[in-house]
């Protein structure tokens, strides 16, 4: 009988125990699932947040462009100046950001986090942009400037509010979801230290990488947050506060020049003068520093076409000849394929580079090799240090080892390496007695080349080699 109600007592014990260890493992089990499920809500949050971030940036760069671009074109209007280049690369930007800030509500929408009220803001958003922008295109500059000043500020403004809306909203679902998921690791410790001590540690070390990957996830969105915004910020002010009081500048000096009592008198003439060349420079300093901005973020775009090489070097030296550069230009006449505005920028920092640190005889010739157009640009400098030549075209690299060189940032070379990469071309640095010369080599239009004589095959064959590019 004792024996009987032993084996029972033993039986209930053990029954017990595989209830509670069943419980146990159901709860652990939940506990897992639930952790699992709060990781994928906070990633699919954060990443909303991210798109939602990018979205009221990429609006705020439409407005700064669009509105610049009307500013500028105001300006033209007002005082004849010619500010064609600068205005079109603002409306190419604005149009890039505006199918950006497109693209990211769309996005949003999918995912389930945008209302009818946010979707229509962005209609309305993208409307009135897209008609300023026609507006300038059309010349009509007065109606995108009363545009820009009534609805497309204020729609501006309806989407800002609902993306700030939703990113503080997403900004709270993720911190709500943070804190929940620390109560249940705390209800998973309390389950492991009672019910399972055999699988405490490996409990315990998956619940300790499992936050910190939370931890490091949350800490690296941060911090795209931030970059984002400080890009932002410095594209938007220095296009707004530099570029566009230095266009002013220079337009209004031009003018200046033209008047007859300024003509007739050396100082003022030599004042003016002055004021032209050293607003170019700076113009070009600012125009590498938001190349630089763009290459930083991947924002960098290029608009390919057939470009006469010739005549864009003659354009690309001509401030630079005003500003007292003597040089020789010999550029055989071929179409190339690249960017109109890269390729000018690539040929003004190659000839400032010359004219700030090269001897003062400066060349460029231009001749056709093979299927490649190669843009040599030669001064009779003593060259560069050895040590440097590894590092030239580094950012920030100077052939004094100065960081802070007078007129200069530092960044031209790197910039003329990146540009001419990103169009399928090269660039290579040759130094010999009494010779400094940078060649630049970008692919030659395949219809020249049949137009030269060049047999079918051999077009063919450079079709097919650009393509590669």
């Amino acid at each position: 009988m004792a024996s009987h109600e032993e084996g029972r007592s033993r039986l209930d014990r053990v029954l017990g125990i595989t209830v509670l260890t069943g419980l146990s493992l159901v709860l652990v089990v939940g506990v897992v699932f639930a952790i699992a499920y709060g990781s994928r809500n906070i990633t699919s949050r954060a990443t909303d947040l991210h798109t939602a971030d990018e979205s009221l940036r990429s609006a705020t760069v439409v407005r700064a462009q669009v509105t610049l671009a009307t500013y500028m074109a105001s300006v033209d209007q007002r005082l004849g100046t010619v500010t064609l280049e600068p205005r079109e690369l603002s409306q190419e930007e604005a149009g890039l950001a505006l199918a950006d800030m497109e693209t990211g509500v769309d996005e949003l929408r999918s995912d389930g986090v945008a209302g009818p009220d946010l979707l229509g803001a962005a209609n309305r958003f993208g409307a009135t942009s897209r008609e300023a922008l026609a507006f300038l295109d059309g010349g009509d500059v007065m109606a995108a400037q009363q545009l820009v000043d009534t609805e497309f500020d204020e729609a501006f403004r309806a989407l800002a509010g609902h993306l700030v809306g939703m990113r503080d909203q997403l900004a709270a679902d993720v911190e709500a979801s943070d804190v929940l998921l620390g109560r249940i690791g705390n209800i998973a410790r309390f389950l492991v230290a009672f019910f399972i001590p055999a699988a405490v540690i490996l409990i315990y070390r998956e619940l300790v990488r499992r936050r910190q990957t939370e931890s490091d996830l949350e800490r690296r969105l941060e911090s795209e947050r931030q970059l984002a915004r400080y890009r932002e910020e410095f594209i938007a002010n220095a296009s707004h506060e530099l570029r566009t009081p230095l266009t002013g500048i220079v337009g209004m000096a031009m003018i200046a020049e033209e008047d007859r009592a300024v003509r007739e008198s050396p100082m003022l003439k030599e004042l003016v003068h002055t004021i032209i060349t050293e607003a170019n420079d700076l113009s070009r300093m600012v125009e590498d520093l938001l190349t630089t901005a763009r290459l930083d973020a991947g924002a960098l775009s290029y608009s390919f076409e057939d470009v006469e090489i010739d005549r864009e070097v003659n354009n690309a030296a001509a401030s630079l000849i005003q500003g007292g550069l003597n040089v020789t230009i010999d550029s055989e006449p071929a179409l190339i394929r690249a960017d109109r505005t890269r390729i000018r920028q690539v040929v003004r920092n190659l000839l400032s580079n010359a004219y700030k640190y090269g001897g003062p005889k400066v060349q460029v010739t231009g001749r056709i090799a093979d299927m490649t157009y190669i843009l040599s640009v030669c001064d009779d400098g003593k060259g560069l240090p050895s040590e440097v030549e590894t590092r030239l075209f580094q950012r920030f690299v100077h052939a004094d080892q100065r960081a802070g060189t007078i007129d200069s940032v530092g960044l031209g070379l790197s910039i003329v390496h990146a540009l001419v990469n990103g169009m399928g071309g090269a660039v290579t640095y040759h130094r010999r007695p009494g010779e400094t010369r940078f060649d630049v080599r970008m692919p030659l239009v395949g219809a020249l080349l049949d137009f030269a004589g060049v047999s079918s095959d051999v077009s063919a064959a450079f079709r097919s080699e650009r393509a590669a590019y």
